[in-house]
């Protein structure tokens, strides 16, 4: 909350006309109050908090002044623009009101209509203690602290080789897997150590921060909100890419079928009330209209099913969807692309008659899911967390072992006494990073509640409407923003550990780039783009009027994997010279023979046109 407090010797104010629909008409008269400390209030978002103790610790910091400066009257008035980041209407009022009720006990307090357009003059009496300005920050009640701290109360990791292992917050370092010399053991102890003692302190910004802006993929927007991307050509492909392969290589080959719906949500739904309670997030609020901007996929899904007919013969009915959702985290959580404001996320639901069809669906997922990781984002860096109901632990152990055992990433399991969500279990794809921490990718979770709480019913054999009693929500990209993210870091182990980074083959923007030797061997490598180009393979040529010793250093900065060089040699012995990017060496080749490498590599993946000119000469410099 931010005031401005100010000494004035009279403050003249007439309501105008309603700013808010939700308020309640007041006469239009104007008011005048004499000898007054007026405290024009903006009430934020993070007031949300705790609107009790943003209120109580507004009216001391009132109380103090007012007793400095001896005014003999308080006016609370509200005054938006003090903020860009402004609490729903209805807490603002909720602290208003409450800041009143505290201060009318002792003193002569006036209000100032809330929602209102006014007019208004004062006249400040300008003595050196007459103006001042107040922040009030809010802290988070103590039952939620309760929750978030107390909520896991036994941690168990089972192994590759199903083995288990408890361990305790206190002797987790002991356990006797991290013994082993698996790579993702080691893994495994930076992830678990970040759930039980908190991540490592940052000592320099993320590593993808600098790739994503040096490769010219996303860069910060000053013009938009914070927390919300530019993406450039390259960045686009990319992310089209894992749209495609979200689609076509996850949801399509699983048998969901695909939808759309709004951005945009009336509050005064009731189905949208409940979400935006579950989810606890923090809502971009259209607050004239009572309108949220979409927090997850749920809002969406879930109404759409609802109108859905269905029967037992239909089960599991399976959706899929891309949904661009908005939070508005806090400023100082914000970072680079692994937490924003404006994401795009795909998400899959399969609404399942019993338990036997949820477990099917559960472990085909989380397969599915770790081929993702392993294909797309960070193979060989990444390991698996689950929260769950202790009782669900006991009666579906068997599947998280047998899941464990496929996937082959150990898994780390936070155990709670009772429900907190609506899923009873959860599991989660953690991509570890060079620094140590670690970020959601990938999710899939056991849902018991939403079937009857939003009256999602299925038709059974005997004609009668029954809620659908599991849920399997999944995320394959919990944001594409932060897969990509991940992507990046994963590049930076590579750099970490002495290789050249890179992307994964199918998603490299350029895959094969041709450096003419001189300017009249130009026209040759456009045959060679050609052909090479016919096959489904993004290929570019620099014909810049640069040193092909330069062009080569630039390519290698570009993280191309694969660099032609061509000049007379090669077109006399029409083979080429190939700079292959991942092994650091010079090979020589036929050029089919080079094809055939790049689509034995990409076999079964999505693939999209080059989004740039072909020639280097023709593209703009996106990052200076």
């Amino acid at each position: 909350m931010k005031m401005l407090l100010i000494h004035t010797g009279y403050i003249r104010y007439q309501p105008k006309r309603k700013a808010l629909k939700s308020v309640r008409d007041v006469e239009k008269k104007e008011v005048e109050v004499k000898d007054v400390l007026v405290a024009f209030s903006s009430f934020e978002k993070d007031d949300e908090k705790n609107p009790e103790g943003v209120a109580k610790d507004a009216a001391k910091e009132i109380v103090s002044k007012f007793k400095e400066v001896k005014a003999k009257n308080i006016l609370l008035y509200p005054f938006a623009h003090l903020s860009s980041s402004l609490a729903s209407p209805s807490t603002a009022q909720k602290i208003l009101n409450e800041m009143e009720s505290i201060l009318k006990k002792k003193y002569k307090v006036h209000v100032s209509p809330f929602g209102f357009y006014k007019t208004f003059e004062l006249k400040c009496l300008g003595h050196p203690l007459a103006e001042a300005f107040k922040e009030i920050h809010a802290e988070r009640p103590k039952k939620e602290k309760e929750i978030t701290g107390d909520k896991f109360h036994r941690f168990i990791i089972i192994d590759k080789d199903e083995n288990e292992y408890e361990i305790t917050k206190s002797n987790w370092k002991n356990c006797k897997i991290f013994k082993k010399k698996d790579k993702i053991y080691e893994l495994l102890k930076f992830f678990i150590r970040n759930e039980l003692e908190g991540n490592p302190p940052k000592k320099e910004q993320p590593k993808h921060i600098n790739y994503m802006r040096k490769l010219e993929l996303v860069d910060y927007c000053p013009e938009s909100d914070v927390g919300h991307m530019k993406f450039y050509p390259n960045g686009v492909l990319i992310k089209d890419l894992m749209l495609n392969y979200a689609w076509e290589n996850i949801a399509l080959p699983w048998g969901a079928m695909k939808m759309q719906n709004p951005s945009l949500y009336r509050t005064n739904v009731e189905e949208i009330k409940k979400l935006q309670g579950e989810f606890h997030e923090r809502d971009y609020l259209i607050e004239s209209d009572n309108l949220v901007l979409r927090f997850a996929s749920d809002p969406g899904a879930f109404p759409f099913i609802q109108k859905v007919t269905f029967t037992y013969k239909n089960m599991p009915v399976k959706i899929y969807e891309e949904a661009v959702c908005f939070r508005r985290e806090q400023k100082g959580e914000l970072s680079g692309l692994m937490r924003v404001r404006n994401f795009l996320m795909t998400d899959q639901h399969a609404f399942c008659q019993d338990e036997k069809q949820a477990e099917q669906q559960y472990e085909e997922l989380s397969c599915l899911f770790a081929k993702l990781m392993n294909e797309v984002i960070a193979k060989d860096y990444w390991v698996m967390g689950f929260e769950i109901v202790e009782e669900f632990y006991e009666k579906y152990k068997n599947l998280f072992k047998r899941i464990v055992k496929k996937i082959k990433v150990p898994a780390f399991f936070k155990l709670m006494k009772k429900m907190t969500h609506y899923y009873a279990f959860k599991n989660e794809y953690q991509a570890i990073f060079p620094d140590g921490n670690n970020l959601q990718i990938s999710t899939v979770q056991w849902d018991v509640k939403n079937g009857e709480r939003f009256n999602i019913c299925y038709v059974d054999e005997e004609g009668k409407r029954i809620p659908v009693p599991i849920i399997i929500h999944a995320s394959s990209f919990g944001s594409i923003e932060r897969a990509l993210a991940a992507i990046l870091e994963t590049a930076a182990w590579m750099e970490k550990e002495g290789k050249p980074p890179t992307f994964p083959l199918w998603i490299s923007p350029t895959q094969v780039r041709i450096i003419p030797v001189s300017d009249k061997h130009v026209e040759d490598c456009k045959k060679v783009l050609e052909k090479i180009e016919s096959e489904k393979i993004r290929v570019d040529i620099d014909d810049r009027k640069e040193t092909v010793q330069k062009k080569i250093r630039d390519t290698e900065l570009e993280w191309v994997p694969y660099i032609l060089v061509i000049g007379p040699k090669e077109i006399k012995s029409k083979k080429v010279s190939v700079r292959i990017r991942k092994i650091g060496k010079v090979e020589v080749m036929e050029l089919e023979e080079l094809i055939k490498q790049i689509k034995d590599e990409t076999k079964d993946k999505p693939f999209r046109q080059l989004p740039l000119p072909k020639l280097l000469s023709e593209r703009p410099i996106f990052v200076g």
